[in-house]
Protein backbone atom coordinates (compact mmCIF):
# COMPACT_ATOMS: atom_id res chain seq x y z
CA UNK A 1 0.00 0.00 0.00
CA UNK A 2 1.32 3.48 -0.84
CA UNK A 3 2.17 5.73 2.11
CA UNK A 4 -0.20 8.43 0.83
CA UNK A 5 -3.10 5.98 0.70
CA UNK A 6 -2.33 4.76 4.21
CA UNK A 7 -2.25 8.37 5.49
CA UNK A 8 -5.71 9.09 4.12
CA UNK A 9 -7.14 5.89 5.58
CA UNK A 10 -5.74 6.76 9.03
CA UNK A 11 -7.10 10.27 8.70
CA UNK A 12 -10.58 8.95 7.94
CA UNK A 13 -10.42 6.67 10.97
CA UNK A 14 -9.43 9.58 13.23
CA UNK A 15 -12.21 11.78 11.88
CA UNK A 16 -14.83 9.08 12.34
CA UNK A 17 -13.64 8.49 15.92
CA UNK A 18 -14.32 12.13 16.77
CA UNK A 19 -18.05 11.57 16.41
CA UNK A 20 -18.38 13.99 13.50
CA UNK A 21 -21.46 13.27 11.39
CA UNK A 22 -22.89 14.89 8.32
CA UNK A 23 -26.13 14.04 6.62
CA UNK A 24 -26.07 13.84 2.86
CA UNK A 25 -29.17 13.90 0.67
CA UNK A 26 -28.93 11.70 -2.41
CA UNK A 27 -31.29 12.17 -5.32
CA UNK A 28 -31.66 8.58 -6.47
CA UNK A 29 -33.53 7.89 -9.72
CA UNK A 30 -36.98 6.39 -9.38
CA UNK A 31 -36.72 2.61 -9.43
CA UNK A 32 -38.77 0.67 -11.97
CA UNK A 33 -39.96 -2.68 -10.65
CA UNK A 34 -39.57 -5.58 -13.08
CA UNK A 35 -41.22 -8.97 -13.23
CA UNK A 36 -38.96 -11.77 -11.98
CA UNK A 37 -39.58 -15.28 -13.34
CA UNK A 38 -38.32 -18.69 -12.28
CA UNK A 39 -39.71 -21.72 -14.14
CA UNK A 40 -38.28 -25.21 -14.75
CA UNK A 41 -40.15 -27.62 -17.03
CA UNK A 42 -39.97 -31.35 -16.27
CA UNK A 43 -41.14 -34.29 -18.36
CA UNK A 44 -44.52 -35.71 -17.36
CA UNK A 45 -45.12 -33.15 -14.61
CA UNK A 46 -47.38 -30.10 -14.18
CA UNK A 47 -45.73 -26.73 -14.76
CA UNK A 48 -44.78 -24.64 -11.72
CA UNK A 49 -43.66 -21.02 -11.98
CA UNK A 50 -42.56 -18.37 -9.51
CA UNK A 51 -43.51 -14.79 -10.42
CA UNK A 52 -42.33 -11.96 -8.20
CA UNK A 53 -41.36 -8.33 -8.56
CA UNK A 54 -37.89 -6.84 -8.27
CA UNK A 55 -37.32 -4.30 -5.50
CA UNK A 56 -35.09 -1.29 -5.05
CA UNK A 57 -31.85 -1.91 -3.16
CA UNK A 58 -33.02 0.05 -0.10
CA UNK A 59 -36.57 -1.34 -0.09
CA UNK A 60 -37.64 -3.13 3.13
CA UNK A 61 -37.21 -6.90 2.87
CA UNK A 62 -40.06 -7.86 5.18
CA UNK A 63 -42.09 -9.82 2.62
CA UNK A 64 -41.81 -11.69 -0.65
CA UNK A 65 -43.16 -9.49 -3.49
CA UNK A 66 -45.39 -12.15 -5.10
CA UNK A 67 -47.27 -11.10 -8.23
CA UNK A 68 -50.66 -12.85 -8.22
CA UNK A 69 -52.62 -10.89 -10.84
CA UNK A 70 -50.80 -11.93 -14.03
CA UNK A 71 -51.89 -13.96 -17.05
CA UNK A 72 -49.37 -16.78 -17.54
CA UNK A 73 -49.45 -19.09 -20.58
CA UNK A 74 -46.94 -21.60 -21.96
CA UNK A 75 -47.36 -22.85 -25.54
CA UNK A 76 -45.93 -25.91 -27.27
CA UNK A 77 -46.84 -27.52 -30.60
CA UNK A 78 -50.20 -25.75 -30.74
CA UNK A 79 -51.18 -26.63 -27.17
CA UNK A 80 -51.59 -24.02 -24.45
CA UNK A 81 -50.82 -24.56 -20.77
CA UNK A 82 -52.50 -21.82 -18.73
CA UNK A 83 -51.04 -21.36 -15.24
CA UNK A 84 -53.27 -20.21 -12.40
CA UNK A 85 -52.27 -18.58 -9.08
CA UNK A 86 -51.56 -21.22 -6.42
CA UNK A 87 -48.81 -21.45 -3.80
CA UNK A 88 -46.79 -24.68 -4.08
CA UNK A 89 -43.65 -25.82 -2.25
CA UNK A 90 -41.05 -28.06 -3.92
CA UNK A 91 -39.21 -29.71 -1.03
CA UNK A 92 -36.81 -31.58 -3.34
CA UNK A 93 -35.23 -28.47 -4.84
CA UNK A 94 -36.17 -26.08 -2.03
CA UNK A 95 -38.34 -23.85 -4.24
CA UNK A 96 -41.64 -22.02 -3.82
CA UNK A 97 -43.98 -21.36 -6.75
CA UNK A 98 -47.13 -19.27 -7.09
CA UNK A 99 -48.46 -20.35 -10.52
CA UNK A 100 -49.34 -23.95 -11.46
CA UNK A 101 -50.83 -25.68 -14.52
CA UNK A 102 -53.53 -28.36 -14.43
CA UNK A 103 -52.06 -30.29 -17.38
CA UNK A 104 -48.73 -32.11 -17.30
CA UNK A 105 -46.01 -31.89 -19.92
CA UNK A 106 -45.73 -35.02 -22.13
CA UNK A 107 -43.16 -37.59 -21.11
CA UNK A 108 -41.59 -37.31 -24.59
CA UNK A 109 -41.90 -33.58 -25.36
CA UNK A 110 -40.68 -32.05 -28.60
CA UNK A 111 -40.36 -28.62 -30.12
CA UNK A 112 -40.00 -25.23 -28.48
CA UNK A 113 -41.89 -24.17 -25.35
CA UNK A 114 -42.87 -20.50 -25.35
CA UNK A 115 -43.64 -18.46 -22.23
CA UNK A 116 -45.84 -15.35 -22.21
CA UNK A 117 -46.67 -13.34 -19.09
CA UNK A 118 -48.71 -10.13 -18.88
CA UNK A 119 -49.84 -8.32 -15.76
CA UNK A 120 -52.16 -5.47 -14.78
CA UNK A 121 -49.30 -2.94 -15.06
CA UNK A 122 -48.98 -3.73 -18.79
CA UNK A 123 -45.66 -5.48 -18.26
CA UNK A 124 -44.87 -8.39 -20.57
CA UNK A 125 -42.29 -11.17 -20.25
CA UNK A 126 -41.51 -13.78 -22.89
CA UNK A 127 -39.09 -16.69 -23.09
CA UNK A 128 -38.28 -19.89 -24.96
CA UNK A 129 -36.77 -23.25 -24.06
CA UNK A 130 -36.59 -26.84 -25.27
CA UNK A 131 -35.85 -30.24 -23.79
CA UNK A 132 -32.37 -31.64 -24.35
CA UNK A 133 -31.40 -35.29 -24.66
CA UNK A 134 -31.55 -37.37 -21.51
CA UNK A 135 -27.97 -38.03 -20.41
CA UNK A 136 -27.42 -41.07 -18.14
CA UNK A 137 -24.79 -41.52 -15.46
CA UNK A 138 -22.26 -43.99 -16.85
CA UNK A 139 -20.41 -44.74 -13.61
CA UNK A 140 -19.84 -43.35 -10.14
CA UNK A 141 -17.32 -44.34 -7.48
CA UNK A 142 -15.54 -43.02 -4.40
CA UNK A 143 -12.12 -43.19 -2.83
CA UNK A 144 -11.08 -42.65 0.78
CA UNK A 145 -8.03 -40.80 2.03
CA UNK A 146 -4.94 -42.86 2.80
CA UNK A 147 -6.12 -45.65 0.55
CA UNK A 148 -2.84 -47.55 0.96
CA UNK A 149 -3.03 -47.70 4.76
CA UNK A 150 -3.87 -51.09 6.24
CA UNK A 151 -6.15 -49.58 8.89
CA UNK A 152 -8.26 -46.59 7.93
CA UNK A 153 -9.19 -44.11 10.59
CA UNK A 154 -12.93 -43.59 11.20
CA UNK A 155 -12.47 -39.88 10.52
CA UNK A 156 -11.18 -40.49 6.99
CA UNK A 157 -13.31 -38.96 4.25
CA UNK A 158 -13.93 -39.90 0.65
CA UNK A 159 -14.33 -38.02 -2.61
CA UNK A 160 -16.91 -39.03 -5.24
CA UNK A 161 -16.20 -39.44 -8.95
CA UNK A 162 -18.86 -39.23 -11.67
CA UNK A 163 -18.35 -40.36 -15.26
CA UNK A 164 -20.65 -39.74 -18.22
CA UNK A 165 -20.61 -39.46 -22.00
CA UNK A 166 -20.48 -36.09 -23.66
CA UNK A 167 -23.65 -34.99 -25.42
CA UNK A 168 -23.37 -34.86 -29.24
CA UNK A 169 -25.38 -31.62 -29.36
CA UNK A 170 -25.11 -29.57 -26.15
CA UNK A 171 -22.18 -29.88 -23.75
CA UNK A 172 -23.28 -28.08 -20.60
CA UNK A 173 -23.78 -30.03 -17.39
CA UNK A 174 -24.53 -29.75 -13.69
CA UNK A 175 -23.21 -32.12 -11.01
CA UNK A 176 -25.18 -32.23 -7.74
CA UNK A 177 -24.68 -34.29 -4.58
CA UNK A 178 -27.28 -34.21 -1.82
CA UNK A 179 -26.33 -35.81 1.50
CA UNK A 180 -28.88 -37.45 3.77
CA UNK A 181 -29.40 -35.68 7.08
CA UNK A 182 -31.98 -37.45 9.20
CA UNK A 183 -34.99 -38.16 7.01
CA UNK A 184 -34.18 -35.56 4.35
CA UNK A 185 -31.44 -34.78 1.86
CA UNK A 186 -29.53 -31.49 1.97
CA UNK A 187 -27.46 -30.07 -0.84
CA UNK A 188 -23.74 -30.62 -0.35
CA UNK A 189 -22.27 -30.03 -3.81
CA UNK A 190 -23.54 -28.14 -6.85
CA UNK A 191 -21.49 -26.93 -9.79
CA UNK A 192 -21.85 -26.45 -13.55
CA UNK A 193 -19.29 -27.13 -16.24
CA UNK A 194 -18.71 -27.42 -19.97
CA UNK A 195 -17.65 -30.48 -21.93
CA UNK A 196 -14.27 -29.09 -23.00
CA UNK A 197 -12.41 -31.54 -20.75
CA UNK A 198 -13.84 -34.63 -22.43
CA UNK A 199 -11.49 -37.52 -23.24
CA UNK A 200 -12.57 -40.15 -25.76
CA UNK A 201 -16.10 -38.79 -25.57
CA UNK A 202 -16.30 -39.09 -21.77
CA UNK A 203 -16.13 -36.62 -18.89
CA UNK A 204 -15.05 -37.37 -15.33
CA UNK A 205 -15.74 -34.91 -12.51
CA UNK A 206 -15.18 -35.23 -8.80
CA UNK A 207 -16.07 -33.80 -5.43
CA UNK A 208 -13.85 -32.70 -2.52
CA UNK A 209 -13.20 -35.09 0.39
CA UNK A 210 -16.63 -34.46 1.95
CA UNK A 211 -18.08 -37.89 2.74
CA UNK A 212 -17.64 -40.20 5.69
CA UNK A 213 -18.13 -43.93 5.96
CA UNK A 214 -21.87 -44.86 5.85
CA UNK A 215 -22.99 -41.49 4.48
CA UNK A 216 -26.04 -41.82 2.20
CA UNK A 217 -25.89 -39.56 -0.83
CA UNK A 218 -27.97 -38.73 -3.89
CA UNK A 219 -25.98 -38.09 -7.08
CA UNK A 220 -27.56 -36.09 -9.92
CA UNK A 221 -26.28 -35.43 -13.44
CA UNK A 222 -28.15 -32.60 -15.19
CA UNK A 223 -27.98 -31.86 -18.91
CA UNK A 224 -28.58 -28.11 -19.14
CA UNK A 225 -28.94 -25.35 -21.72
CA UNK A 226 -26.33 -22.64 -22.22
CA UNK A 227 -28.86 -20.04 -21.07
CA UNK A 228 -29.27 -21.91 -17.76
CA UNK A 229 -25.50 -22.13 -17.28
CA UNK A 230 -25.13 -18.38 -17.82
CA UNK A 231 -28.01 -17.65 -15.46
CA UNK A 232 -26.65 -19.83 -12.65
CA UNK A 233 -23.17 -18.34 -12.86
CA UNK A 234 -24.46 -14.77 -12.99
CA UNK A 235 -26.65 -15.37 -9.92
CA UNK A 236 -23.63 -16.73 -8.06
CA UNK A 237 -21.50 -13.76 -9.12
CA UNK A 238 -24.20 -11.29 -8.08
CA UNK A 239 -24.53 -12.98 -4.71
CA UNK A 240 -20.78 -12.78 -4.11
CA UNK A 241 -20.64 -9.12 -5.16
CA UNK A 242 -23.55 -8.10 -2.92
CA UNK A 243 -21.54 -8.69 0.23
CA UNK A 244 -18.40 -6.95 -1.01
CA UNK A 245 -18.40 -3.12 -0.89
CA UNK A 246 -15.41 -3.00 -3.25
CA UNK A 247 -16.89 -5.28 -5.93
CA UNK A 248 -18.54 -4.06 -9.09
CA UNK A 249 -22.29 -4.81 -9.34
CA UNK A 250 -22.88 -8.02 -11.27
CA UNK A 251 -25.98 -8.18 -13.49
CA UNK A 252 -28.17 -11.27 -13.77
CA UNK A 253 -27.99 -12.89 -17.21
CA UNK A 254 -31.63 -13.73 -17.85
CA UNK A 255 -33.15 -16.10 -20.40
CA UNK A 256 -36.39 -14.08 -20.57
CA UNK A 257 -37.18 -10.81 -22.33
CA UNK A 258 -38.99 -7.93 -20.65
CA UNK A 259 -38.06 -9.04 -17.15
CA UNK A 260 -35.51 -10.93 -15.07
CA UNK A 261 -35.10 -14.66 -14.49
CA UNK A 262 -34.94 -18.09 -16.03
CA UNK A 263 -37.24 -20.23 -18.15
CA UNK A 264 -35.64 -23.58 -18.90
CA UNK A 265 -36.01 -27.35 -18.80
CA UNK A 266 -34.82 -29.90 -16.26
CA UNK A 267 -33.56 -33.32 -17.31
CA UNK A 268 -31.31 -35.40 -15.09
CA UNK A 269 -30.27 -38.91 -14.11
CA UNK A 270 -29.79 -39.76 -10.45
CA UNK A 271 -28.46 -42.49 -8.21
CA UNK A 272 -28.64 -43.19 -4.48
CA UNK A 273 -25.78 -44.91 -2.71
CA UNK A 274 -24.13 -45.42 0.69
CA UNK A 275 -20.47 -44.55 1.05
CA UNK A 276 -18.58 -47.54 2.47
CA UNK A 277 -14.92 -48.38 2.98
Amino acid sequence: MKISNLFYILLLVLISSCGLEREIDLNLPEYEEKLVVECYLERGKPIQLLLTESQAFLAPADSVPFVMDAKVIIKNNGKEYPLLPSIKVDSIFGKVYNYVSFDSIPTNPSGVFELEITDTKNRKVTGQTKFLDFLPIKEYSWEFEDKDAEVKDDSAKAYVLLRHNISPSDDYYRFIINKKNGNTFANDLDFEYKGITATNGEITVGSPYNYKNKDTIQIQLHHIERQFLDYLRSVEAASDAAGNPFAQPSPIISSVKGGIGIFTTIQYDEAFTVITK
